[in-house]
C-alpha cells in the first residue's frame, strides 16, 4: 500500500497516528521515512524487498529520541489493495490444445537395455558434452511403472526386495494419490509405463559436489528435443541408494508431482511449451509430500534467516541457488499459505495453467503478487504460518524455534544496516524505553522497492486477558472463519 506523495522534501514524516500493520512504501520520490513510536508499547518492524531476487539490497534503520528529529509531520494515507495486472486479468484459458509428435517405443521385456542421458557437470544445460550416457537394464515391470537399473552397479547392489518395494510404493500409493491431486501422468513414449532409472550418478552431480535423491527434468518429456538433451519419455532418475518407508514416500511423491505438473503443461500447451518457474514448481512438488523428511531442514534454514533467501527465483540453477535449502523453505511456506487462504483447488489451478510464475499465481488467486507477499510476511512474523500442530512438532524435533526476529542493535551512531535479498523480508524487534517516545528512521534505495509495516505490541495487556496475537486478525482470515487459537 503506497503512502501519499507530498511535495518533494528531504524527509517523509509519518505522524504518531500511523496505522498499525498498514504497509508503506519507499520509492524513487520518497526514499526516507520517519515514524514516531509513542511510549508504552513494544514494536516489531516487518520490512520486505520487492526488487530483483538476484541482488542483495541494504536498508538502514535508526532509532533516536523524538526531540532530535524535525517537528514537522505529514499524515500518511493508505491506499486500497493492489489489483492484479491487466495482463493477468486479460489472459483466458480457452486456447486450443496442440499435441506434440509422439515417439513410439517398442515393447521392452525384462532384461533388455536402454540408454539414458543425464547432465552431471556445472556446464551449460544445452551443451551435449555435459551429459553422461547411462545404459540401464529393465529389471522390473508393474502395471504402471518400469524399473531400470544402471549397468555400472555391481550385481546385488540393489536387492530385488527393494525394487519390489519401489514398485509397490509407486503403484499402490504415490501415483494414484498424485494423479488425484495434480492430474494424470502423460505416457509420452507410449510404452504404457512410467520409467524409473536407478543410478549412482545422482550421488556425484556437479563434478561430485552434489548428491540428490531424485530428479525429474521437463526436457525428458519433450519428444521434439534430440538426445542427450531429452530422453523422450515420461520418467524420473532415482538415486540407487534410495531410502526406505516414509522418506521414500516423500521423495517419490515430490518427483512424481513434478512429472504430473509437466504432464498437465504438455496437455494444455498452446504452441511452444511453457515451463513453470522453478520456485513455484518446487513449491507444488513439496506440497505433495505426505511427510516432512524432505522439508524439515529447509524450513529451519529459511526461518533462521529469512532475509537471505529470495522467494521468486525463476531458474535456481542459473541463479546459483540449485538445491538451496532456505529458498525451498520459503517457497513452500508461501505457496501453502496461499492455498490455506484460497482453498484446496488452488493447487490444481496452478498446475493446469498455461502461464507461469507470479502471473500464474495472480490468475489463480485473483490477487496481485505484491499483496500476497505482504500478507504472508506479516503472517510469518506473527507465527500464524507455523500454526499447524504437525509442523510445530517437526520444528521442535529439529531444534527450530520458528522465525526469530532480529534484535535492533544500536552502534555508536544509533544506526543499523540490514541486507535483504529481492523478494525476501526481515523482521526487527525495536527496543523502546517505556518513558519516552522515539523516532524510527528508515532509509533505502528506490530500486529495491522497499515496503514496511510496524506492528504495535502492548507491554502490559489488561489483567485476566490473553495477549493479542501480533497479526492474526479477522482481516487476515477467510470469510466466515474464526481464529484457530
Amino acid at each position: 500500500l503506497r503512502a501519499a506523495r507530498p511535495e518533494r522534501d528531504e524527509n517523509v514524516v509519518l505522524s504518531p497516528n500511523w496505522q498499525d500493520q498498514a504497509w508503506y512504501q519507499l520509492d524513487d520520490h520518497d526514499s526516507i521515512a520517519l515514524c514516531e513510536l509513542p511510549a508504552g508499547a513494544k514494536y516489531r518492524l516487518v520490512i520486505g524487498c520487492l526488487g530483483n531476487s538476484a541482488e542483495e539490497c541494504t536498508v538502514k534503520l535508526r532509532l533516536a529520541p523524538s526531540a532530535d528529529q524535525p517537528t514537522q509531520t505529514r499524515r500518511a494515507s493508505v491506499a486500497g489493495a493492489s489489483r492484479p495486472s491487466t495482463e493477468a486479468r486479460r489472459l483466458s484459458y480457452d486456447l486450443p490444445v496442440i499435441s506434440a509428435p509422439v515417439v513410439m517405443q517398442p515393447k521392452q521385456p525384462l532384461g533388455t537395455t536402454r540408454d539414458f542421458f543425464l547432465h552431471v557437470t556445472d556446464g551449460d544445460l544445452d551443451d551435449p558434452k555435459q551429459y553422461v550416457r547411462i545404459t540401464a537394464r529393465n529389471v522390473a515391470c508393474g502395471s504402471r511403472v518400469r524399473i531400470y537399473l544402471d549397468q555400472q552397479l555391481p550385481d546385488g547392489e540393489v536387492a530385488p526386495s527393494r525394487i519390489e518395494e519401489l514398485v509397490q510404493t509407486l503403484e499402490t500409493d504415490v501415483i494414484p494419490r498424485i494423479e488425484s491431486q495434480f492430474g494424470a501422468l502423460q505416457d509420452v513414449d507410449r510404452d504404457g509405463r512410467f520409467a524409473v532409472v536407478l543410478t549412482p550418478w545422482l550421488a556425484r552431480l556437479q563434478g561430485g559436489r552434489t548428491a540428490i535423491g531424485g530428479m525429474v527434468r521437463s526436457s525428458d518429456f519433450r519428444v521434439e528435443l534430440p538426445p542427450p538433451l531429452s530422453n523422450r519419455g515420461d520418467m524420473l532418475f532415482l538415486n540407487s541408494a534410495f531410502p526406505s518407508a516414509a522418506a521414500l514416500r516423500d521423495l517419490l511423491s515430490h518427483e512424481v508431482a513434478h512429472a504430473a505438473c509437466i504432464s498437465q503443461r504438455l496437455a494444455n500447451q498452446y504452441g511452444q511449451f511453457s515451463e513453470e518457474e522453478d520456485w513455484l514448481s518446487e513449491a507444488l512438488a513439496h506440497m505433495a509430500e505426505p511427510g516432512w523428511s524432505n522439508l524439515d531442514h529447509r524450513l529451519a534454514a529459511f526461518l533462521k534467516e529469512p532475509s537471505r533467501y529470495p522467494l521468486v527465483v525463476p531458474d535456481y540453477y542459473r541463479a546459483g541457488l540449485w538445491r538451496n535449502a532456505g529458498c525451498r523453505g520459503a517457497t513452500f511456506l508461501f505457496t501453502r499459505w496461499c492455498a490455506d487462504r484460497h482453498g484446496p483447488n488452488l493447487v490444481r489451478r496452478l498446475v493446469e495453467s498455461r502461464v507461469s510464475g507470479t502471473l500464474n499465481l495472480e490468475q489463480a488467486t485473483g490477487q496481485a503478487f505484491e499483496d500476497l507477499f505482504r500478507e504472508w510476511s506479516l503472517s510469518l512474523a506473527s507465527g500464524e504460518v507455523i500454526a499447524p500442530r504437525e509442523l510445530r512438532v517437526v520444528l521442535d524435533r529439529i531444534g527450530s524455534c520458528g522465525l526469530q526476529p532480529i534484535a535492533f542493535c544500536e552502534d555508536a551512531n544509533h544506526e543499523q544496516t540490514l541486507p535483504v535479498r529481492g523478494t525476501a523480508f526481515t523482521v526487527v524487534e525495536l527496543p523502546l524505553e517505556s518513558s519516552a517516545s522515539r523516532t524510527l528512521r528508515i532509509v533505502g534505495g528506490s530500486a529495491a522497492r522497499w515496503q514496511f509495516s510496524i506492528c504495535r505490541i502492548p507491554i502490559d495487556p489488561p489483567s485476566g486477558t490473553n495477549p493479542i496475537p501480533l497479526v492474526l486478525s479477522r482481516s487476515n482470515l477467510r470469510r466466515g472463519e474464526e481464529p484457530d487459537e
